[in-house]
This record gives structure tokens, sequence and C-alpha cells, in this order.
């Protein structure tokens, strides 16, 4: 109930300033807790989403104005052989006509465009720790980035990037 709150609060002068009663806000704060406990325990613990992340994989990011982007992707089947056993996906991060140009070079097996859920925590949990393009990151069997890349993508650093995953296990 919230009967015993005097709405609007009592303001009072204190040197020269006008403040408002804090006894106010610590009743309404009482308050509060007590309405909000009930909704809290019903609605019980939020669920953890697991990010859906493809396993055993290297996201290779790229965007419409990425001139590395450009160029990881005419070396991609040399990427694709040196990452194996995980396998290679692109990930355009932009959309428009010069994305879709760059994925012509791009087999559709090899084309990865999450939505919705899926991309927000691609970009929260991925995009959120780099700076910028070019970025590339590896997903181990468990769905999680065990790797990542900060430079352009070539076979060497693929091949650098998945031995970093098996290392971890």
């Amino acid at each position: 109930m919230v009967a015993n709150i005097e709405f609007p609060p009592r303001a009072y002068k204190s040197m020269g300033q006008t403040a408002v009663s804090i006894a106010f806000f610590r009743r309404l704060l009482r308050r509060a807790r007590t309405l909000l406990w009930p909704i809290v325990l019903l609605a019980g613990p939020a669920a953890a989403q697991t990010p859906a992340y493809p396993s055993e994989t290297v996201l290779l990011f790229v965007a419409g104005w990425c001139a590395p982007c450009m160029a990881e992707l005419q070396r991609l089947p040399e990427i694709t052989s040196a990452a194996r056993p995980y396998r290679v996906l692109v990930v355009p991060i932009d959309e428009g006509r010069r994305v879709e140009r760059m994925l012509q070079l791009v087999p559709k097996d090899q084309r990865w465009r999450p939505s919705g859920t899926a991309w927000q925590q691609v970009q929260a949990g991925l995009l959120s720790g780099s700076a910028g393009l070019p970025y590339s990151v590896a997903i181990d069997g468990e769905r999680r980035p065990c790797a990542d890349s900060r430079r352009g993508l070539d076979a060497k650093r693929a091949a650098v990037l998945v031995a970093e995953c098996r290392a971890i296990r």
C-alpha cells in the first residue's frame, strides 16, 4: 500500500537550494522493493542464453567498404584449406550492393547471416571486442570463441587460429 507516502514530497530550503525529503525516497524504495519481489520470484531466474555460434568454425567478418576484406575473400580457398578441420564462414556486417558483389566470390555454403537474437549475440559477444575490420574469430566445439585475429586473415593466420583453439581443449 502506498497510502503513507505523501506525494508530492515536501521540499525544504537548505542553504539556498531546494532539496527533496530523503525520507520520502527511502519510503518509496522500501515500498517498491516490497512490491517487486513477488514479481521477481514468479518470473524465476533469467535463462542464460547460449550464443548460437556455429561450432568448430572460423568466422570471417566482412563489409562492403572494407578493402582488406575483399583481399581476404580473394584468398578464401587457401584460408579454408588452412583452417581444416574447422570450416570458414563469411559474415557480412552490413548490407547493400557492394556487399552482395563481394559475396558473389563466396560459395553459398560458406556464408552465415545471423538475424534477430543470433545477430544481437554476435554483435555483443564478438564484434564488441573489435575496433573494426578486418576481424576473424575461431569458435570451438563447445560454441565458444577461442581465438581471434584483428589483422587481415591469410592461410598462415587461419592455421594459427585453429591451432590456438585446439591447444585450449
